[in-house]
């Protein structure tokens, strides 16, 4: 599909409720969904490098249609899962499609025999679900949602924060409060580990375009034409997304970027972004609230 006319149609789906209701519908019409093995593998290692207490807790932000890195933290860990997001776009087709995705998973992971065993007796038992609440109930896996982002969860509550592909839908005039609030619901010694997509979603629907190709856009152009709020996009940069996590009180460990190739055309509203931030297409962050 050209860029612009997925631009128009997404911002023809946001202009009013019903349409955005009837976009989240057809989004769970689709009853298949893959789930990445390499980036589920991501939020595994993280957790196998952090600090947990016992029972751990932990919290996916953003969990989209199915859950998708929440299933190995909940079959894998005794640990009590919540998933939070700003509106439920859950589909129960794509997360029973993505059982046997997962089963295969499993079998291909290094895992000793009884962590194995425990793993499959859960999956076993969500496989037999009808329902979310019924797939919920073998994995501690608890959900929630709030249209504001505003987490309800106790203070210093979690081990683990996590999320793939969603800080980049925070909108951009709210990411300071919710920043602080992943900060409050993490415990001291505790960690965020985020994948935060920072290219053009647009280009996404037009592989001829450049991954950051909404820089050679004005901002007014942008945000009067092509920003929607179905597949809503921040545009934050690398670097000031990192700052607005240090303002909220988080310690950065690591902050792994991938760069498209070659400098794409910018507008003079995105000039004051350094040349890193401007290839930056791809953020992978672990920060940790200091004990």
């Amino acid at each position: 599909m050209n860029y612009y006319l997925a631009a128009t149609a997404l911002r023809a789906f946001s202009a009013t409720g019903p349409t955005k209701a009837l976009y989240r519908w057809l989004g769970n019409r689709k009853g298949e969904r893959k789930l990445s093995e390499e980036r589920a593998g991501w939020v595994l290692e993280r957790l196998a490098e952090a600090p947990i207490t016992d029972p751990g807790r932990f919290l996916e932000l953003g969990t989209g249609w199915m859950h998708a890195y929440s299933l190995y933290p909940a079959l894998l860990h005794d640990a009590e899962v919540h998933c939070f997001d700003v509106w439920d776009n859950r589909s129960f087709d794509a997360f029973r499609n993505a059982l046997p995705q997962v089963r295969k998973g499993l079998a291909a992971m290094d895992l000793d025999p009884e962590r194995r065993e425990r793993a499959l007796e859960r999956l076993g038992r969500v496989e037999a679900a009808t329902d979310f609440a019924s797939a919920y109930e073998p994995l501690d896996l608890h959900y929630a949602i709030d249209h504001n982002g505003a987490l309800p969860y106790p203070d210093a509550h979690f081990d683990m924060l996590y999320s793939v592909d969603v800080l980049e839908h925070v909108v951009a005039s709210g990411f300071d409060s919710n920043a602080a609030d992943w900060f409050r619901v993490t415990k001291p010694g505790g960690r965020l580990v985020a994948q935060v997509g920072l290219d053009d979603h647009l280009a996404h629907y037009d592989p001829r375009r450049s991954k950051k190709h909404y820089l050679r856009h004005s901002d007014s152009l942008f945000r009067n034409w092509l920003e929607n709020d179905v597949q809503y996009i921040n545009r934050l940069p690398a670097e000031q997304i990192i700052a607005k996590l240090e303002n909220a009180g988080f310690r950065i460990l690591d902050a792994e970027r991938f760069r498209i190739d070659s400098r794409p055309p910018v507008h003079p509203d995105y000039a004051g972004q350094s040349d890193d931030d401007i290839v930056t297409w791809r953020l992978h962050l672990t920060v940790e609230r200091p004990a």
